[in-house]
C-alpha cells in the first residue's frame, strides 16, 4: 500500500467517523427535544386537569355558599343576615390566609410540597 493511498484510506475512515459522530450528536439532540416536548405536554395536561378541577370546585363553593346563605336567611328570618354571616366567614378565612402568607408558613409548605412532587415525578420517569 502506497503512502498516498494510506493517507486517503485514513482520511476516509476519519470522514466516516466524523459523519457517524455528527449523526450521533444530531440524534441525541432530537431525542432531547422529544423528551422535553413530552415533559411539557405532561405538565400542560396536569395543569389543564388542575384548572378544570379548580373551576368546578369554585362553582361548587359559590353555589354551596349561596345555599347556606339562603338557609341562614330562612332560619334567622332575615333577608340579608345569612349573606353577611357567610361573607364574614370568608373574610375571616381570607385574613387567616393573609397572615399565614406574611409569616411564610404557607410558602414553606408549598415549597416542600413541590419538591416532594417533583421527586415523585422524577422517580416515576426513571421506572
Amino acid at each position: 500500500m502506497s503512502y498516498a493511498s494510506k493517507i486517503t484510506y485514513d482520511m476516509s475512515v476519519i470522514n466516516k467517523l466524523v459523519d457517524k459522530l455528527s449523526e450521533y450528536i444530531r440524534l441525541k439532540g432530537e431525542k432531547l427535544k422529544l423528551e422535553i416536548i413530552a415533559q411539557v405536554a405532561k405538565l400542560l395536561a396536569h395543569f389543564v386537569a388542575f384548572l378544570t378541577i379548580a373551576i368546578i370546585g369554585l362553582f361548587l363553593l359559590i353555589f354551596l355558599s349561596m345555599a347556606l346563605s339562603a338557609y341562614l336567611n330562612m332560619i334567622l328570618d332575615s333577608p340579608h343576615l345569612g349573606y353577611l354571616i357567610v361573607a364574614g366567614f370568608y373574610l375571616v378565612m381570607l385574613l387567616i390566609i393573609f397572615f399565614l402568607l406574611r409569616s411564610n408558613k404557607i410558602q414553606k409548605w408549598l415549597e416542600a410540597l413541590f419538591v416532594n412532587l417533583s421527586e415523585t415525578i422524577a422517580e416515576q420517569n426513571e421506572e
